[in-house]
Formats: structure tokens, sequence, C-alpha cells
């Protein structure tokens, strides 16, 4: 774990759509901080492992949470 990625997951919730605003412009493997702050997975089983369907996954959850 980079000291970087344990304090943006330090920041909480602030950091949702800072995190999710960087997956919409380069998705990557941010799911496994997502998950510690937000306590859900919104990536159903059969996106597992596609980075680009997972990080739309999590937009679209940001959007209907009222992050981005």
């Amino acid at each position: 774990m980079h000291p970087a990625y344990q304090r943006i997951i330090g920041m909480g919730k602030d950091a949702i759509p800072i995190v999710l605003n960087e997956m919409s412009v380069r998705p990557g493997h941010w799911f496994w901080a997502l998950r510690a702050i937000t306590g859900e997975n919104p990536v159903p089983a059969g996106h597992a492992g596609n980075i680009k369907a997972m990080s739309e996954d999590w937009i679209e959850w940001g959007r209907q949470h009222h992050y981005n």
C-alpha cells in the first residue's frame, strides 16, 4: 500500500469526488480505496477484472449518490 493511496483513503468521503473524477479521465485501480471508504461495491460479478466496466460502475454509483 503506497502512502499516498493510504492518505487518500484517510480523507474519507471527501476523496470520493476526486477519485471518481480521476477514474472518468483514466480508469484505474481505485476500487479497493472506494470500497474501503464507502463500504459498498457496485461492480457486478460479470464486470470483475474489466477495469473500464468497473470504473463505469463506480462512476454511475457516484452519480446516483450525488458525488459527481
